[in-house]
């Protein structure tokens, strides 16, 4: 047996320490098995896509799913997680079609990753990630029990202490043995990816050194001018008219720089899953049963045991021990003033009724302290916010009623809607001043002003406490009754048939009071309302279908029907009407000021120097603009390379002729430049070069990888088998 295919069959010591440095594709799938079984496809060679007519198969994809679920599960086996399925699919997805093209380019170019190659890696020159669990506390690499346990695995399976069962060290070693054919994957696409990204990067950044010194120059350089501006805003939109004709004229000279991909459009409705009026009633009725029956009770013992009646019946919950700050704020004033296990309720929240019983109070370590206040922002005159702050103190000290006071004059609008209340906080959460007032004040006591760097604050100290509490609590809130799901399906499937058979969308719509809403045209690629089965399904059809009701991801039941598509080819006139119509009036505009623009350089150009153009006309837009970069930007008026350009290709001194830009017409006078002297081109331009090339080659691979992707000839059949994906 070969040494190659012997490591196959064996893994590394302590593989599972850093099994996640080298799976970066776990996931969960919610493959339908019975989608394949009706459509009567062999599980074995069902399709689930075709990258550039190379297969792949559900079986596979299902295959790696497992694998990955397991793998990720086994990092942490006393806490299961909870998988977000459709996410995971999507990056699962995203590697498979990744992968898949790498390797088709890669066998066109003629890239191979060789076993030996592999096995340089794994036994000659691991990498970090590899070398780590082998390495003891001074930075040795022990090589040769690495060796030996790669090599070998009766040595793992011995080394295990006998406290292990040994159906576990089995376990143990057969998950050792996929974990190194993982590894041996990871090694070989990330080979292979450099192989790639090398090849692509040398074969596309070839840089002419000329360019660099070009580069070099324009970067270093700086110049200063005189500008006389003729703004293209200046110019009225109602001086120019752009007919239609012009439009379509413009549009099919140049409608070959607007491709457009096939594309789809629907109308459709959602059927949002939320409680009927009666599951809201049942609710009431539910709080209303506990209410009426806790009333009945005066004694804690007895309204306890009807809480802990209620408690497994609703699915109560308890929560852990926390400090007063730290409870829910429309709980805490229960919570923090009724004895130990007391029931009170019904407590009405955002989020739900309440009914609640305490069931511990334990002493904690941290103080919390519960106050109000009132600020008083400085403004403009501190000594003026000092006297407010004092007469607002004097009057709450006076028996005025703080809230009151805070509502009408405290300038935290945060807390002045609740009268000033800040709930309780404990050390580090409040400014220092602040802080230090409270926690120095007695309970009960108001005590003022506090300067912060907020302004001076009134505060009132109104509870201090150190305990923690836990309790015990049920929620009601309406819930959707399968009865209710019943409705809404048989509202959506009614829905779908009155319209196929030949009621127009909107009117079927209205009779089951749903908002219509219709999607911009979109592509095969891109999911339409966050959801890639959707699209397929619209692009599985024609126009006129309407697609069969199904649950949108946490929006509800959706019923659509395809109302139009594109062919593709070009981006139709109607869509680039106002866009064509914008550049068609701009380059007017710039017409009538080049005429502008040219009268006033016949004038100019005998001053010899922009200088003196104020003195002879000053309603010209004249300008000295300095420090100027050949960077597209020009101070004081925005982006415009033509300019900067030009700017850096004038004669010093001289006044030049008219010269059109994006932004309008100038006429420009350099009278300083700046540039590198020969020295500092000879010795920088390098660098300039090695800083060209770098940044190229890591673009270059991006941008080449992103064309292959756009070119691929990729057939997706996912929606058979997968309602998110």
């Amino acid at each position: 047996m070969g040494t190659f295919e012997r490591i196959r069959k064996i893994s590394p010591y302590a593989l599972i320490a850093f099994a996640v440095i080298f799976v970066a594709f776990m996931v969960a799938s919610d493959a339908d098995i019975s989608n394949i079984i009706r459509q009567s496809q062999d599980i074995r060679t069902a399709e689930i896509a075709r990258i550039n007519g190379e297969k792949i198969l559900y079986k596979d994809f299902e295959e790696r799913v497992r694998e990955q679920i397991e793998q990720q599960r086994n990092q942490n086996p006393e806490q299961p997680l909870d998988i977000d399925e459709t996410q995971v699919r999507k990056s699962l997805w995203t590697e498979i079609f990744e992968e898949t093209l790498l390797k088709q380019e890669a066998s066109k170019i003629g890239i191979t990753v060789t076993d030996d190659e592999i096995l340089d890696v794994l036994l000659d020159n691991p990498p970090d990630y590899l070398r780590k669990p082998f390495t003891d506390s001074a930075g040795n690499f022990q090589r040769q029990t690495y060796l030996e346990i790669i090599t070998n695995p009766d040595i793992i399976y011995r080394r295990l202490p006998n406290t292990v069962p040994q159906e576990e060290k089995r376990r143990i070693v057969e998950q050792f043995k996929k974990d190194l054919i993982n590894i041996e994957k990871f090694l070989r696409k990330e080979k292979l990816m450099n192989g790639i990204r090398t090849f692509v990067s040398i074969a596309s950044s070839f840089v002419s050194p000329s360019y660099a010194v070009e580069k070099y120059i324009y970067e270093n350089s700086v110049a200063d001018a005189r500008v006389i501006f003729f703004d293209i805003k200046d110019v009225p939109d109602e001086k120019v008219n752009v007919s239609d004709e012009e439009i379509k004229r413009y549009y099919e000279e140049n409608k070959q720089f607007f491709p457009d991909k096939p594309k789809r459009k629907l109308k459709y409705v959602i059927f949002k899953i939320q409680p009927s009026q009666q599951d809201s009633q049942n609710t009431f009725k539910n709080v209303n049963k506990f209410y009426t029956e806790l009333e009945k009770l005066t004694d804690i013992e007895e309204r306890s045991k009807l809480f802990q009646r209620k408690f497994s019946e609703h699915n109560g919950e308890i929560s852990e021990f926390k400090l007063a700050k730290d409870l829910p704020p429309q709980l805490a004033p229960y919570i923090t003033t009724i004895p130990v296990g007391q029931v009170v309720g019904p407590i009405q929240t955002n989020d739900g009724t309440y009914f609640i019983r305490l069931e511990e109070i334990r002493k904690g370590e941290n103080e919390v302290v519960k106050a109000s206040h009132i600020l008083v922002e400085f403004g403009n005159n501190k000594d003026s916010a000092l006297k407010v702050a004092k007469d607002l103190l004097k009057r709450a000290k006076a028996g005025e009623d703080f809230a009151t006071l805070a509502k009408k004059y405290s300038q935290d609008k945060g807390s002045a809607v609740n009268g000033g209340d800040l709930g309780y906080f404990g050390k580090g959460m409040m400014v220092k001043p602040f802080e230090d007032a409270c926690y120095n004040a007695k309970v009960g006591e108001i005590v003022g002003p506090v300067e912060s760097q907020f302004g001076y604050h009134i505060i009132w100290v109104q509870d201090k406490k150190s305990e923690e509490y836990k309790y015990s609590f049920i929620k009601f809130i309406p819930q959707v009754s399968r009865n209710t799901e019943r409705i809404i399906n048989r509202n959506a499937k009614m829905l779908k048939e009155k319209v196929k058979d030949g009621i127009p969308f909107d009117s079927a719509a209205k009779e089951f009071n749903v908002q219509v809403r219709t999607t911009d045209f979109f592509e095969r690629t891109k999911p339409v309302l966050g959801s890639n089965y959707l699209t397929s399904l619209a692009f599985d059809g024609k126009v006129g279908d309407v697609i069969e009701p199904f649950e949108l991801k946490n929006q509800g039941i959706i019923v659509a029907q395809i109302v139009d598509e594109r062919k593709g080819g070009f981006v139709p006139l109607e869509d680039l009407k106002e866009r064509i119509k914008f550049t068609l009036m701009k380059r007017k505009k710039l017409d009538i000021l080049e005429k502008k623009a040219k009268e006033a350089y016949k004038k100019i150009k005998p001053l010899g120097s922009l200088v003196n153009v104020r003195q002879f006309d000053s309603t010209l837009n004249y300008q000295e603009l300095l420090d100027i970069k050949n960077n597209g930007f020009i101070p004081g008026i925005g982006q415009d390379w033509a300019f900067t350009s030009k700017v850096f290709m004038l004669p010093l001194n001289t006044i030049s002729e008219p010269f059109r830009g994006e932004r309008g017409y100038y006429i420009i006078e350099v009278f300083r430049k700046v540039q590198p002297d020969e020295t500092s081109i000879k010795n920088d331009s390098r660098k300039t070069l090695q800083t060209i090339v770098t940044n190229w080659r890591q673009s270059a691979y991006l941008m080449w990888f992103n064309k292959i992707k756009d070119n691929a000839d990729f057939k997706d059949y996912r929606s058979k088998y997968y309602r998110e994906y």
